[in-house]
């Protein structure tokens, strides 16, 4: 199955050093997507600044139950019930030590270079820190690209102006994919972003 895929939010052209993470949720089943970003650290900051805030936000009190009173009589979604399981406390906690090891993560890479347990290191953190996504996979390139193309196929595979048949009848071969080529970043990114069934 080919994830479906978006652009990185500040819409950054797929770069030879991109990272793309395939994730999915953990409560409602809707199937992976992935997103790519200019580089690993865009990536951990993905996490540290925008998924974690937004997903483990902490439930009101009592007293804001109370003014919130005509609206929190509708009936709670599925998400709102999952995630009435976690106290606040427990919330706070996972937030500030996946904050915590996050910011650890991109000093390393800042000092270090991309590093390849990295990027298990951030799949860990965001187990054991958020509640609904799944980070299954990062790849960074250009290490991982054939990897990453395992996953994804290659964006020349299926393309009609590829399958000419050649003047002895036979298919030709798929072009091999180079990522140095800006033709083919621009596939691949394509690729990602509108995957094939």
């Amino acid at each position: 199955m080919t994830p479906e895929c978006t652009v990185a939010p500040w819409d950054e052209e797929l770069s030879p050093t991109s990272c793309v993470i395939v994730e999915s949720p953990r409560i409602i089943l809707m199937g992976e997507w992935c997103t790519f970003f200019a580089d690993f650290g865009d990536a951990v900051c993905f996490y540290r600044y925008l998924r974690i805030p937004e997903e483990l936000e902490t439930m009101p009190t009592a007293d804001e139950l109370a003014r919130l009173a005509p609206t929190a009589t509708l009936e709670p979604s599925t998400w709102g019930r999952y995630r009435a399981r976690f106290s606040n406390e427990e919330i706070r906690r996972r937030r500030y030590e996946g904050e915590r090891a996050l910011d650890k993560l991109l000093e390393r890479f800042v000092r270090e270079g991309y590093q390849p347990d990295m990027a298990q290191k951030l799949i860990e953190i965001v187990a054991t820190t958020l509640i609904d996504s799944d980070l299954r996979a990062v790849y960074v390139l250009p290490n991982d690209l054939s990897l990453l193309l395992v996953n994804i196929g290659n964006p020349f595979a299926e393309c009609d102006f590829m399958l000419d048949e050649e003047e002895d009848g036979a298919t030709p071969a798929t072009p091999a994919f180079d990522l140095n080529a800006q033709g083919h970043r621009k596939a691949l990114a394509e690729r990602l972003i509108e995957p094939q069934p």
